[in-house]
């Protein structure tokens, strides 16, 4: 077999039985615990589907060392963030993407550790610890679970129910419950402050998983917008949180929700008393979504996000993310050509053009351009 073909049987996902099945060879092997924490076992125990196509492996003991080890059976990449004691594999891989559809295309494993913040909006000073101890310095108490490493393949394998192996999820903190009654808590009154990005992320939660604050929680979110802390983070730091908020199946919502509590006080990217041209352009948007795909639903999500900043004449917001000089001319393109311009032919220009101006031209040319990306 030549290079080309072993390049041929490479893809981005991996079965992810195939990487249980190694983790947990190497986990007996070291003699080490290791867990499945985060959103992929908090939305176990709300037996909901997961959004996540990646997974988060805890390590008590040395986790850089086990993500070597799984990397090199896995014949794939490893990045290391050697200062945080984490590392992230990602394909291609070797092999058949998996015929049931579980199936991950990345792969976070960590040692268990505990973090310091030198000073509000700083990144963290880590050190390992115990799976207790890692838990505890995590965000809310819905994320502060972890399942054993056997536990989650059994519920993978269908050897057992989500209910059947909740018993062995450990939750130091009462995630469990705040989940049952539906509540997003912090687990540190300085949580925000000291990581303003979970300001973004607490309010992601609220949308995608019908939750609401407790009144602790609450008026430290409040108290974090009011006292500044936003100012902590870099433009292109806002901006991330934004985009991540671009996956989310209600992306109108959660951008409204970040607009009305204050989330853009810092750095305008939605100015709150003036979000009827925007947020009419994504609705349009989402009702194409199915039809464009989720890459170019991303891509011309973002380009309306540019083009209402062009609109606003806030082009030092625009510059100040560094999203790009072609993003930001193919965002002016789309806010003023009412004809777009033949040569352009990429869905996602098309498409947010054609949300903004609604015209019979921009909808033949978006039909032509679907028909064209799937001949």
């Amino acid at each position: 077999m030549d290079t080309s073909d072993v390049a041929s049987l490479r893809v981005m996902e991996i079965s992810l039985a195939e990487v249980l099945e190694n983790l947990l060879r190497i986990e007996g092997l070291r003699n080490e615990r290791f867990f499945v924490v985060g959103g992929v076992v908090r939305d176990l125990v709300m037996q909901r589907s997961s959004m996540d196509h990646d997974l988060d492996v805890v390590v008590e003991g040395a986790g850089l060392e086990v993500a070597r080890e799984l990397a090199g059976s896995l014949s794939s990449t490893i990045v290391e963030h050697r200062q945080f004691l984490t590392a992230k594999i990602r394909g291609p891989f070797p092999g058949k993407k998996s015929r049931d559809g579980r199936s991950i295309d990345e792969l976070d494993i960590a040692t268990a550790r505990l973090e310091r913040y030198e000073k509000p909006g700083a990144l963290p000073i880590v050190s390992p610890a115990s799976i207790e101890e890692d838990l505890w310095r995590r965000d809310f108490s819905v994320n502060a679970i972890a399942l054993p490493l056997s536990a989650y393949q059994e519920v993978i394998e269908g050897n057992r129910s989500a209910a059947q192996v909740e018993h062995r999820v450990i939750d130091p903190a009462g995630g469990v419950a705040d989940i049952n009654a539906a509540v997003l808590r912090v687990l540190h009154s300085n949580s925000f402050v000291d990581d303003p990005t979970r300001l973004f992320r607490a309010v992601r939660y609220l949308v995608r998983l019908s939750l609401h604050f407790d009144m602790p929680t609450l008026a430290s979110f409040v108290e974090a917008v009011r006292g500044g802390c936003l100012a902590t983070l870099t433009p292109r730091r806002v901006w991330n949180e934004v985009l991540v908020a671009l996956d989310e199946s209600s992306v109108c919502e959660v951008l409204q929700e970040f607009t009305d509590r204050g989330l853009f006080s810092d750095l305008p990217i939605i100015v709150s008393d003036d979000t009827t041209w925007l947020f009419e352009s994504l609705e349009r948007l989402e009702q194409l979504r199915s039809f464009i795909g989720p890459n170019a639903f991303f891509e011309a999500s973002k380009l309306l996000l540019l083009a209402n900043l062009s609109r606003l004449e806030r082009d030092d917001v625009a510059r100040a993310v560094h999203e790009g000089r072609r993003a930001l001319r193919q965002a002016d393109m789309a806010l003023k050509a009412q004809k777009f311009p033949a040569d352009v032919v990429t869905v996602s220009e098309i498409a947010a053009a054609y949300c903004i101006h609604c015209t019979d031209v921009l909808r033949e040319r978006l039909q032509q351009a679907l028909r064209e990306a799937v001949a």
